[in-house]
């Protein structure tokens, strides 16, 4: 057994001094720190993709890889919370490299082709608002053109209404647009004038509107307090005012209201258009007017001077076929007054 020398030992504890024994991996320094074995491996990985590039230093704070970053000592000797990995096929697949040897960056190429992407699409939204909203309007401005104005009215029912209101309307119509023409202005304009019940105007594709109006029709009329005469309808509206008389109609005897045309009149003289309008064809040529009393009571005056009291004006209907019935049995001629306010009828012998 051989004994080893004294100059053995003595090379042998500078060795056992220069080992660090504390359970530790030394930290790279450089790549001077790492052996070659470990480099040829390194190089196998990244399929033999040169580590140390030339014409770059030995060593600096960030040494790259393959086009892999290596932290710095610093970061290597601090803990600190591992950073956010993404997976992505982009970091998987071999790494390009251009003609002058350095690696493509294609990361910072998807980034790239990702914002024209992200245009492309706000540009495809932007169209697909833009361009509906331009057709509309052109549509719109087409169809209010005189291309498809109204060249042709027609007027239904017009008798009574001033014709001063009817030119009005008609120029409402007249010329603008068949589809967006405002006809319910015309309509307003129509019922405005006191002759008109109702008004309603029409298209008619492709040119043409008609003005429809039903008017109200006179049945009476009585002297205001003015001295001015108001004809009614049925409905008691007053939609005219004359300084004469309108004979044409049955008069309403008594002193009325100075009531403007339009306006409506108070019960007793509604309820005397509504029996000037109703009555029977078989006594119509026999009365010669209607009449209210102390504005309260209705009265009719026959032609033979014999005067009907209705009364209070209700259950007129009731009280005009006892009158009918009353003239067949009896005649006028030889009666005074008929007296229909309590139901049954009254006479009074001249």
């Amino acid at each position: 057994m051989t004994t080893p020398s004294h100059n053995d030992e003595t090379q042998a504890m500078p060795t056992e001094e220069l080992v660090n024994v504390t359970g530790e991996t030394p930290v790279v320094r450089s790549l001077d720190d790492v052996p070659f074995e470990v480099l040829e491996e390194l190089t196998e990985a990244f399929e033999g993709i040169s580590i140390v590039d030339e014409d770059e230093p030995e060593y600096f704070e960030g040494q790259i890889l393959g086009g892999y970053d290596i932290v710095s000592d610093d970061d290597l000797t601090h803990a600190r919370r591992p950073p956010l990995v993404i997976e992505d096929q982009e970091f998987t697949l071999p790494m390009d490299r251009g003609d002058d040897g350095a690696p493509h960056r294609r990361f910072r190429l998807r980034r790239i082709e990702v914002r024209r992407e992200e245009g492309r699409r706000r540009l495809r939204v932007v169209l697909y608002v833009l361009v509906p909203m331009f057709a509309i309007v052109a549509v719109v401005g087409i169809l209010n053109s005189p291309l498809f104005g109204v060249r042709t009215v027609t007027v239904q029912g017009a008798k009574y209404i001033s014709p001063e209101v009817l030119a009005h309307a008609t120029a409402q119509v007249k010329g603008k647009s068949i589809i967006f023409g405002d006809l319910h202005a015309a309509e307003e304009t129509l019922r405005a004038d006191p002759w008109v019940r109702d008004a309603n105007v029409s298209r008619h594709f492709p040119s043409s509107a008609v003005i429809d109006i039903d008017e109200r029709q006179p049945v009476a009329w009585f002297l205001g307090s003015d001295n001015q005469s108001r004809v009614l309808d049925v409905e008691g509206h007053v939609i005219s005012v004359q300084t004469g008389q309108p004979t044409q109609y049955m008069q309403i005897t008594g002193v009325g209201d100075a009531l403007a045309a339009g306006a409506k009149a108070n019960e007793v003289y509604t309820a005397a258009a509504q029996l000037a309008a109703s009555l029977p064809a078989e006594i119509e040529k026999t009365v010669l007017n209607v009449g209210v009393a102390n504005n309260t009571e209705l009265l009719m005056t026959l032609r033979s001077g014999t005067v009907v009291i209705f009364g209070q004006p209700s259950d007129l209907r009731a009280k005009l076929v006892s009158l009918v019935l009353v003239l067949r049995r009896q005649d006028p001629k030889n009666l005074r007054s008929i007296d229909l306010s309590s139901g049954d009828p009254i006479f009074a012998q001249k």
